[in-house]
């Protein structure tokens, strides 16, 4: 990839992240100072991210990560594939901006490593999606939601998931929801109030009237190694990782480009057709039976109460740390893929502590963050946000 091509890119990658960025606001929690450690994790990103990248890709290629990747509980998916150009390029305005938003004052060297990243990138994403897209967003036109249809699964697997649903009674769909909906709280929870355990693909057409949709919760404490040094509770999960499938009726759905669905109606609980639970182990997806429900209930309940207790007693300095170092770790869904997690260190960085650590202490917000809020007239005149490569 040359320079000419990759800023063809970063116009693209700023078009998308911009929507969604000036869409979603700041992100607040009452426990985390969520968009300050956001902001952090950025300017970690942009230290870390060509140097596990690079590592990953001496022992595959994007093109087989994408390709291999589209299952049913895939740790690289619409969402994740996401963390590679979000959070860099994020980190890398961030630092351009405090050098008088001068796009030389980034070495040679940092520029080669850009464009090795957005060239990985690109090879994955549209290796991943069909027909060679980058984006769900490209797959086909945005409601008024940013929304589009997430298409992950081949349709061998929808055929092979559909032979296992079943038609559940309302009872039966209640308790699926609920059992669910408890998990996504207790998931935004353990990932310091974020979704990255969390993934919506879908809608997949069954006929005129019917849909499939998923929604996928993963890196769950089984017992065995947590997912976060914080991880580990008293109770734990049936399984590390959990699919709910359903069949709805009259429902309209559409997935965003960090794989989040939203529906028309809201509630769809009485437009049930048929459901079904499934889970992974390593390369192997298998259906399983509504008598987990209660005990994943009961662990996301409990799990979530323990987590809140170890969370109140940190200060913001933990907080801080523990949200961006739970961004960062987002990349080990890459080195999970080759199998070399255990070669990374994943503590922020030497650079990250001693500069951002400090100054986000006392700030919610990075003023670079400030170039996607400008008017259209400044963002016409000035260029994409993303700063783009000097070519000359």
């Amino acid at each position: 990839m040359d320079i000419i091509e990759a800023n063809e890119l970063i116009k693209e990658v700023n078009d998308i992240f911009e929507y969604l960025i000036t869409h979603r606001g700041l992100l607040e929690s009452k426990i985390f100072p969520v968009t300050a450690y956001i902001c952090v994790s950025f300017y970690n990103s942009y230290d870390i991210l060509y140097d596990i990248i690079k590592k990953v890709s001496e022992k595959t290629t994007p093109e087989e990560m994408g390709k291999n990747s589209r299952k049913i509980l895939s740790e690289l998916q619409a969402l994740t594939i996401n963390y590679i150009p979000l959070y860099y390029m994020e980190g890398r305005m961030g630092e351009i901006f405090r050098n008088g938003s001068d796009p030389k004052s980034e070495s040679e060297e940092k520029r080669s490593q850009t464009i090795f990243l957005l060239d990985f990138w690109k090879r994955l994403a549209s290796s991943y999606f069909q027909n060679g897209k980058l984006f769900v967003a490209d797959l086909n036109e945005l409601n008024e939601h940013g929304g589009a249809a997430n298409i992950a699964l081949d349709q061998p697997d929808i055929d092979w998931a559909m032979e296992h649903f079943k038609a559940v009674s309302k009872e039966e769909a209640s308790k699926i929801r609920k059992t669910m909906s408890n998990l996504e709280v207790f998931s935004f929870l353990d990932e310091c109030e974020a979704r990255a355990k969390l993934c919506d693909h879908g809608p997949y057409k069954i006929n005129d009237e019917e849909i499939l949709v998923f929604r996928e919760i993963s890196h769950l404490y089984d017992g065995g190694t947590p997912h976060f040094p914080w991880s580990e509770t008293e109770v734990k999960a049936p399984y590390s990782n959990i699919a709910f499938a359903y069949r709805l009726k009259n429902v309209k759905a559409t997935v965003d480009n960090f794989a989040t669905m939203t529906t028309d109606p809201i509630a769809w609980g009485d437009r049930i057709t048929g459901a079904a639970l499934f889970t992974r182990d390593g390369d192997v997806v298998k259906p399983i039976g509504l008598d987990v429900l209660e005990p994943f209930f009961e662990y996301a309940t409990k799990a979530q109460r323990e987590l809140y207790m170890k969370f109140t007693k940190w200060d913001r300095k933990q907080r801080l740390i523990a949200g961006a170092y739970a961004y960062c770790y987002g990349y080990a869904r890459f080195t999970n893929f080759v199998g070399i997690t255990d070669e990374i260190n994943w503590d922020l960085t030497e650079r990250t502590m001693e500069k951002y650590v400090p100054e986000f202490m006392e700030n919610e917000f990075d003023q670079g963050i400030t170039r996607h809020f400008r008017s259209k007239a400044k963002k016409k005149k000035g260029g994409p946000s993303l700063y783009l490569l000097p070519e000359d």
